[in-house]
């Protein structure tokens, strides 16, 4: 039970870490307001983070295909009239599957102790 408390400690400390980073990637690659409300974009990226997290636990590293699968399938549609470049979306992608790795190699320094 000690461990399911730690992962889960550790994934929400990774998760104000990102929900803060997002802020400055926001700030200076989309030219958003740092600071919006959460909205169902921040959830569906904690669920990506903890879908990442939990596939990466039970050692299923197809997880990340699939990540980048579902990532490429909702991306194919036209973008002509989005402001918002694809290099935000490719490094909050990249930001994102680092911090559920960082998350998991924290998590197995703590157990392994």
């Amino acid at each position: 039970m000690a461990s399911i408390l730690s992962y889960l400690g550790v994934f929400a400390m990774g998760e104000l870490l990102a929900l803060t980073a997002f802020m400055i990637i926001r700030r200076y690659i989309a030219a958003e307001a740092a600071f919006k409300k959460p909205d169902v974009e921040t959830l569906k990226g904690v669920l990506e983070r903890l879908v990442l997290f939990i596939g990466l636990i039970a050692d299923l590293g197809t997880v990340l295909v699939m990540f980048g699968a579902l990532k490429l399938g909702t991306r194919l549609h036209d973008e002509k009239d989005k402001k918002i470049s694809n290099n935000y979306f490719l490094i909050g992608n990249l930001f994102s599957v680092l911090v559920a790795m960082v998350d998991l190699l924290i998590c197995q320094n703590l157990l392994a102790q």
